[in-house]
C-alpha cells in the first residue's frame, strides 16, 4: 500500500499524476478535508478518485506566516497517526510531499518509523541551508533534516538542483530520485485548443505577451512592467496581458497608469487553472522573469512548465532552478534577473523572429512530453515507491 498525505495533492493538478500510475487501487490517500490558498481567498476541497481510498481529515494550519512557528506546521493533519495504525501494515510506503527542514514532516518519520513504514519526503529546496540561515534557526533546521533522513527510505528532489542542496545530509540507505512531486497535464495543455480569448477582451491583432504569477516581488512584476514599456517603442501592436494577484496589484496597475500604457495592458485576476488552456492557445509568449527575494529563487515553475507544454516560447531568467524548466536558445529565452534591457531585448526578439518562436514552442512540447508530463513523471515515481 502507497500512503499519499499532505495538502498539495488537494488541487487536482497535482493528484492528476496517480490517474497514470499503472497500479491504482492500493493508494490511500490522506488529505485535508479543506484547504486554504491566497490568503484565504481560495478554498480547495480533495478529489474523490475512481480508485484507491481517500481519507479527508482535517488540517490546522495552512500558511507560513504564524508567529513563532512560521510554516512548520503547514499542513499538519493530527489525525494522520489513528488513519495509519487502522489502515497500514509494516513495509507499506507513505509519502510525505513536505520539505525535511518542517516539523510535519518529522512527525511523519517518526510515526512510519514506529509502525514499520517506508517514509518518502520530497524537497525543492534550491539554496544552500547555510547560505539561507543561521545561529539557533540553522541548527534547529539542520537536526530536523538529519532526523528525516534518518527515519526515511527515501526523497524525491523535484530539481537536480535541489539534489545538490540535500547531499550534504544524505545517509548511504537513502534512496534518492531526481523526480518532482508531479507533472503537466499535457493532455490539457497542448498547442490546438480552442480559444476565445482573444475575442473576449478585444485584443485581435495584437502580439500578446503573458504575465501571470503572484503579484509579489519575487516573480518580476515591475521588470515586466517597465520592459514592456520601453518594448513598446519598436511593438507597436504589443499587447501585456497581466494575470494574477497579490500585494502589487494595485502598485502594478498605478505603475501601468504612470508610465500611460492603460490601453496596452489588460489585468485580469487570479484564473483557475482549469482556464489557462484557452488563456496559452490565445497568446504569444510567457513573460516569467522571477527575481531572487531574501532567501529565495524560482524553485520549479508550473506556469512555465504548462506554458511550453501549450507549445508557446518562454522569457525567463537565469535563477533558481528556472535552467532545468526552460532550456536557453531551445525551449524559450533566458535573461539576467531585474534587467529591464534584456528583458525587452527578448521580448523584441521573439516579435522579430517567427520561426524561432515556432521552433522554442515546438521544442518545448517535447521537452515536457518527455520529462515533465503527467506520463513521464508517474513512470519514476511508481517506480521509484514500489522498489524502495
Amino acid at each position: 500500500m502507497i500512503f499519499v498525505t499532505s495538502y498539495p495533492y488537494v488541487y487536482e493538478r497535482h493528484i492528476r499524476v496517480f490517474d497514470f500510475f499503472k497500479k491504482q487501487d492500493n493508494l490511500f490517500f490522506i488529505l485535508p478535508r479543506e484547504w486554504k490558498s491566497k490568503g484565504g481567498k481560495v478554498i480547495d476541497h480533495p478529489v474523490r478518485k475512481p480508485y484507491g481510498t481517500l481519507a479527508p481529515t482535517p488540517a490546522y494550519f495552512w500558511h507560513s506566516r504564524y508567529p513563532i512557528i512560521r510554516g512548520q506546521l503547514k499542513g499538519w493533519m493530527p489525525k494522520t497517526g489513528s488513519i495509519l495504525r487502522a489502515h497500514a501494515k509494516p513495509g507499506d510506503v507513505l509519502l510525505t510531499s513536505i520539505e525535511p527542514n518542517m516539523l510535519v514532516t518529522y512527525f511523519n518519520s517518526r510515526l512510519a518509523h514506529k509502525l514499520g513504514l517506508k517514509h518518502v519526503f520530497i524537497t525543492w529546496q534550491n539554496i544552500p541551508y547555510r547560505q539561507r540561515m543561521s545561529g539557533l534557526k540553522l541548527r534547529f533546521t539542520e537536526f530536523l533534516i538529519r532526523e528525516n533522513v534518518r527515519l526515511s527510505a527515501g526523497v524525491m528532489c523535484g530539481t537536480d538542483r535541489a539534489h545538490e542542496m540535500l547531499k550534504p545530509y544524505c545517509a548511504p540507505h537513502l534512496k534518492v530520485a531526481v523526480i518532482p512531486q508531479s507533472g503537466v497535464d499535457s493532455d490539457i495543455f497542448k498547442p490546438g485548443v480552442p480559444s476565445a480569448f482573444r475575442s473576449k477582451y478585444g485584443l485581435e491583432g495584437k502580439f500578446i505577451f503573458l504575465f501571470g504569477a503572484v503579484f509579489d516581488e519575487r516573480k518580476g512584476v515591475m521588470t515586466t512592467i517597465n520592459a514592456f514599456h520601453k518594448a513598446l517603442q519598436k511593438i507597436h501592436n504589443a499587447h501585456l496581458v497581466m494575470i494574477g494577484i497579490g500585494k502589487l496589484w494595485e502598485a502594478a496597475q498605478a505603475r501601468v497608469k504612470e508610465l500611460s500604457l492603460t490601453e496596452h495592458v489588460t489585468f485580469i485576476p487570479w484564473m483557475d487553472n482549469k482556464e489557462l488552456p484557452a488563456v496559452f492557445a490565445g497568446v504569444d509568449v510567457l513573460v516569467h522573469p522571477s527575481e531572487p527575494y531574501r532567501d529565495w529563487e524560482e524553485q520549479y515553475g508550473w506556469t512555465m512548465l504548462q506554458a511550453s507544454a501549450s507549445g508557446l516560447p518562454v522569457i525567463a531568467t537565469k535563477i533558481g532552478s528556472i535552467p532545468e524548466a526552460v532550456l536557453d536558445g531551445r525551449t524559450g529565452l533566458l535573461v539576467e534577473p531585474k534587467s529591464v534591457e534584456a528583458l525587452r531585448d527578448a521580448m523584441e526578439t521573439l516579435v522579430s523572429n517567427d520561426q524561432l518562436r515556432k521552433d522554442l514552442g515546438t521544442a518545448g512540447r517535447t521537452y515536457i512530453e518527455e520529462r515533465f508530463s503527467h506520463r513521464a513523471v508517474a513512470q519514476r515515481m511508481e517506480h521509484f515507491l514500489r522498489t524502495l
